[in-house]
């Protein structure tokens, strides 16, 4: 990609943007210590979990002193948690927890800058670009101070691709070990991640095949081996062999519920589902329990496959452009009243009732910022659109982020929430960056005309 950027200066020096960048990662930290609104419904099973192996060595992610919720057993993975129980050996404080989560998030933007710059982009652009974003579309500097995974996943996920790239144009076996590693751990983070390993094969196999190197096939095997390990955990823990009680929890509470509420309201949604877990929480084993939850959706989803299918493209356009009103609501302390969110009061009320629902119970302040998030949103979206398309990208790299960022894009279906964006958010940035270069090269080369 070439570096001519004729229209830039090089007044933004590496030192002032890592003083910016920390600087607005220090802000985020202060307005959480400020307003304590560190806690999302999550935060429970994480802190719970950390709380649990500390007293029991039980990865049980719920409160171990009140009633038993057996899909918790296998409900969270165990790193995250592993991690806060890490930090709460030296610091008590769940602050502590948000200041190793800025660090991380900082380590990912020093991972984004050195790949950009071997991939050729102009450095002062990559470097106006990420502040630009921290600014505008402040997400990742929310997200580091909730207590929640999704900085640490984000950053495992960026590093699994990075390392995947260079697998696929160097063939060495280092890249195929670290790559692997951020699988694996990427996987014991959050259950979504467990299937991109085999997208990940699919490249192992196309690198053999091009430069005939089994030794890159090796450290592959441990993803397959953490999935069996884990699995005989829960096995051992429940009596069921399976990964994560996610899958039919998603499947019914989420899948299965919101399409009959957008079919039939949601008062027939909440029956319906309750009818239900009655009848799961009736089961004599969790294997039961967990095959009466995961079918009773499916049959559901089953019996409406145009409609389910429309309502995941819907699911997807929001996971594109939802301006995170939910995470700024929660960070700035406001108090939701009325004030729901507009894909959801869209899926309940409609396009015209749900769009002015949303106008006339949001803050104008709030309104304002979220306007700005959207638009950014939009602008993000159409870059990714171009880098596709663009044939000046490096194929090998349009493919990894493609699957990676479809991957992400599919599997959280019809919820169309920004809190699962943050997971690939480096890699629109890196979009962005390529499609901004671009148009700012073309016109270089029209100036010079």
């Amino acid at each position: 990609m070439p570096n001519e950027t004729a229209v830039l200066t090089n007044n933004l020096k590496p030192r002032v943007f890592w003083l910016i960048a920390i600087a607005l990662h220090m802000l985020g930290f202060w307005q959480a210590v400020h307003s304590g609104s560190i806690y999302l419904v999550d935060s429970i099973d994480y802190l719970s979990q950390a709380a649990n192996f500390k007293a029991y060595g039980s990865l049980y992610a719920a409160p171990w002193n009140l009633a038993v919720k057996p899909d918790y057993f296998s409900f969270r993975p165990p790193v995250y948690g592993l991690l806060i129980f890490c930090i709460k050996l030296l610091f008590q404080s769940d602050y502590a927890i948000l200041f190793v989560q800025s660090l991380i998030s900082l380590s990912t933007i020093w991972g984004v800058s050195k790949f950009s710059r071997e991939l050729g982009l102009n450095q002062l652009l990559v470097r106006v670009s990420l502040l630009l974003l921290l600014m505008l579309y402040p997400s990742q500097i929310i997200h580091c101070n909730f207590v929640m995974s999704d900085i640490l996943f984000q950053s495992l996920l960026f590093w699994a691709l990075y390392f995947t790239y260079q697998l696929w144009t160097k063939s060495m076996l280092k890249d195929s070990l670290l790559a692997v590693l951020f699988f694996a751990l990427a996987m014991l983070t959050k259950p979504v991640a467990f299937l991109l390993g085999i997208s990940f094969a699919a490249i192992l196999i196309w690198v053999f095949i091009k430069h005939r190197k089994i030794q890159i096939l090796i450290p592959f095997i441990l993803l397959p081996l953490i999935y069996h390990t884990y699995a005989s955990y829960n096995k051992y823990v429940t009596g069921f062999y399976h990964y994560s009680s996610v899958t039919p929890i998603f499947v019914l509470k989420y899948m299965a519920k919101y399409t009959n509420g957008q079919l039939y309201g949601e008062v027939y949604a909440d029956a319906t589902q309750d009818s239900i877990m009655q009848w799961a929480n009736a089961a004599k084993s969790y294997q039961e329990r967990y095959e009466i939850m995961n079918q009773a959706g499916k049959e559901i989803i089953s019996k409406h496959p145009l409609f389910f299918t429309w309502f995941n493209i819907k699911g997807w356009l929001a996971f594109m452009l939802d301006p995170g009103r939910f995470e700024w609501v929660h960070f700035i302390n406001i108090h939701e009243g009325n004030y729901l969110g507009l894909y959801h009061v869209i899926n309940t009320q409609g396009l015209l009732n749900g769009l002015i629902s949303f106008v006339s119970n949001a803050p104008i302040l709030l309104l304002s910022i979220l306007l700005i998030c959207l638009l950014v949103n939009v602008i993000i979206s159409l870059s990714l659109i171009h880098f596709l398309w663009n044939k000046k990208v490096p194929t090998a790299l349009k493919i990894c982020i493609f699957i990676f960022i479809s991957y992400l894009v599919v599997s959280t279906g019809v919820l169309g929430l920004s809190r699962y964006r943050v997971a690939i958010a480096p890699m629109l940035w890196l979009c962005l960056m390529y499609t901004l270069s671009y148009f700012i090269y073309r016109n270089n080369e029209h100036t010079h005309s």
